[in-house]
């Protein structure tokens, strides 16, 4: 979406990479589903009378029905948009795809997608326009839902706690891992596919430059948070740093994540040379991930714990079903990579070196 609003040359090889993760959109709107139904085991405020004046005026908000109405809502505009806007890109390079290899390529899922495809030159640029409508609606519907997801099914886990930047911050951690699983991604696809004069040094480089960015951002954003609570000290807000920030476990894990999510990251990826090795940077990719992972995981734990109980479960258990999300993930994302070109092939914007020669 970033890429189609920027009118961005040089992200157009890893275009297809970033869309294939539509894949898993039917699985995780599932899971979301799921979470529903455990809203009264996750979420104090479904069983607990609102006792302090601070609390009692969310219960027009803190409700069960209203709960899940508006969040499955908010996730049928976002999924249904997504997939619309994955499918307005797809269906040239399909066609395209067709014409090259044969009429066959593709199998049923092709002829699924382009089941009213006109003459190739006219959708082109009909589906272009449509793209361009559909790419800044996109961004604003995932900016405000993306929000009201993060407020909803994260901060409201502390029933007293609220933030107006907790949103923001979710949103940017969310993207920051986003682009460290692309750098991961792009290297190992560049290497399988033999892609290179595509996925270039140069590109590879901005992509690692993009992650530098985030970690900035991230940490900025955090920061600002911190301040602002910090020096309100008031005390429907502190405690959920507090418990974070200076009670142990969390303590030290807090410090591990400022460490591995922006400082690892901002001086692993400042030099313009580790920049332009792939290897290295897939590593640092995937690093960040894992990073913004256990950032997550302090966000979410500790408000399920009692208060001076706190553990860090990390056990077979936690980690059994951490990788059973990735498989499915990953299942789901190669099987979609599977069905469509690798490279956007129809769009005007791909080039072969970063100059566009």
């Amino acid at each position: 979406v970033i890429w189609q609003l920027t009118d961005a040359k040089w992200g157009r090889p890893f275009k297809r990479l970033a869309e294939a993760c539509a894949g898993f959109l039917p699985i995780s709107f599932l899971m979301f589903i799921i979470i529903l139904f455990g809203s009264k085991v996750l979420y104090e405020w479904t069983h607990t009378p609102f006792l302090h004046h601070g609390v009692a005026v969310k219960a027009g908000w803190l409700n069960l029905p209203f709960f899940v109405s508006r969040n499955i809502a908010w996730l049928v505009l976002i999924y249904a948009v997504s997939w619309w806007f994955v499918k307005t890109s797809i269906k040239p390079d399909i066609a395209l795809a067709r014409k090259l290899l044969g009429s066959d390529w593709g199998g049923a899922f092709a002829d699924k997608i382009l089941n009213g495809y006109g003459e190739h030159e006219d959708e082109v640029i009909r589906l272009e326009k449509l793209s361009r409508k559909l790419a800044p609606t996109l961004a604003l519907l995932y900016t405000f839902g993306g929000s009201f997801l993060a407020w909803d099914f994260v901060m409201t886990l502390d029933q007293e706690w609220f933030s107006t930047l907790f949103g923001v911050f979710f949103i940017i951690g969310n993207m920051h891992a986003f682009m460290g699983l692309m750098l991961a991604i792009s290297v190992t696809v560049r290497n399988k596919f033999g892609i290179q004069d595509y996925i270039t040094i140069n590109r590879l480089h901005d992509l690692a430059k993009m992650v530098f960015a985030f970690s900035l951002l991230w940490a900025y954003m955090g920061y600002s948070q911190y301040l602002v609570i910090w020096y309100a000290d008031m005390p429907e807000e502190t405690p959920f740093l507090v418990i974070r920030s200076m009670e142990q476990p969390w303590a030290l894990m807090f410090l591990l994540i400022i460490i591995s999510v922006f400082a690892i990251p901002f001086l692993g990826l400042l030099p313009k040379t580790f920049c332009r090795v792939p290897n290295y940077i897939r590593v640092m990719g995937i690093w960040v991930a894992i990073g913004q992972w256990f950032a997550i995981y302090l966000m979410v734990v500790p408000s399920l714990q009692h208060y001076g109980h706190y553990h860090v479960y990390m056990g077979l258990h936690e980690l059994l079903i951490t990788l059973g999300f990735v498989g499915l993930f990953f299942l789901s994302y190669l099987t979609f990579l599977g069905k469509v070109p690798i490279l956007p092939i129809s769009d005007k914007h791909l080039c072969r070196s970063w100059h566009g020669h």
